[in-house]
């Protein structure tokens, strides 16, 4: 296994040199951090968590408790906060709760192990009491994406401004009568968008035009009785959905009843899973930031672990990647 020895001799620096970017220390130029960093990584070099531990008196390791990983997005996320931590050094303690109870178990199981944690939330609570034990106990964490708004740093999604610009670019292809289909969870957002977005377009908004579905691919096949219905009934030209596991499944129910997409009905989806560029035909989607949102969040802990800093709050925003359905 290369050593910090094997690094400096390589790059022709000394051990300290290494160390001071091994650990992101300052007053070192810029051409010998950049050949520091490629000497570690030709080598495979991995600095040791425990010696480093005991140096710093940190345990050297980040806890992510996740909800449900129900989109690309998501699962990206965690993929690119869990490599940036481990090339600094840290062991990744992940664990999984799929309600608010689980989460507040997990929280206080794993916090004790590590030095700061990453919460894709379920909560519910703007004062949910696992935070509030965090926070008492000085313990680093980031949420990322809650529910509701809280007072502790966050990482914020706009996804109404992400369903306006779907209402603005439907009406600019002539599509008049919108449709929604959403889940109950975080529909709200989606909702407001919705009739913001209307508004702005100087369209009627009718609660007749809202669909609520189950969740999933399921969900959204089984929402396509309702909305043949309503295409029918009120000509609807144009929908938006929850995420794109509900677009592909009313996709595929609707097909089966000849509807053509996108000549008779455009289709909008919400997350870019990767799938979407290879359905017949391609899904046009709102799309969420991914690995930047997981470097913001990378950044913004290790800092506050190593140097005390004070973790920032930042909403990132959405916008339109267009294909064949819309």
């Amino acid at each position: 296994m290369p050593t910090i020895n094997d690094v400096a001799r390589k790059c022709g620096v000394s051990t300290r040199t290494v160390s001071r970017v091994l650990n992101d220390r300052p007053n070192v130029r810029p051409e010998v951090r950049q050949r520091v960093l490629a000497a570690a990584d030709q080598l495979g070099y991995r600095p040791d968590p425990n010696a480093r531990a005991l140096k710093s008196g940190r345990k050297q390791v980040v806890g992510i408790v996740a909800n449900s990983v129900s989109s690309d997005t998501t699962l990206h996320r965690i993929e690119v906060i869990s490599k940036l931590f481990a090339t600094s050094g840290y062991a990744v303690l992940m664990q999984f709760a799929e309600s608010p109870e689980m989460e507040d178990t997990a929280i206080r199981s794993i916090a004790p192990r590590c030095d700061g944690l990453v919460i894709f939330s379920n909560l519910h609570s703007a004062h949910a009491p696992a935070l509030l034990w965090l926070d008492s106990r000085h313990i680093p964490f980031v949420v990322v994406d809650p529910p509701v708004d809280i007072t502790f740093p966050a990482v914020h999604i706009d996804r109404r401004s992400g369903y306006r610009e779907g209402v603005r670019y439907l009406v600019q292809k002539g599509r008049r009568e919108l449709l929604l289909v959403v889940e109950s969870f975080r529909a709200s957002e989606r909702i407001a968008g919705f009739m913001e977005g209307l508004e702005r377009e100087g369209l009627r908004f009718r609660s007749s035009r809202i669909i609520h579905s189950a969740k999933g691919f399921k969900g959204g096949a089984d929402a396509a009785s309702q909305v043949l219905e309503l295409i029918k009934q009120e000509h609807i030209d144009g929908i938006l959905c929850h995420n794109d596991k509900i677009a592909l499944g009313l996709l595929g129910a609707l097909q089966k009843q000849g509807i053509a997409i996108p000549e008779q009905l455009s289709l909008i989806g919400f997350d870019d899973d990767g799938y979407d560029a290879y359905i017949n035909p391609a899904l046009t989607t709102i799309a969420q930031t991914g690995g930047d949102v997981g470097a913001f969040i990378y950044e913004q802990l290790k800092n506050a672990i190593e140097y005390g800093t004070t973790i920032e709050s930042k909403t990132f925003g959405t916008g339109l990647v267009l294909r064949a359905s819309a």
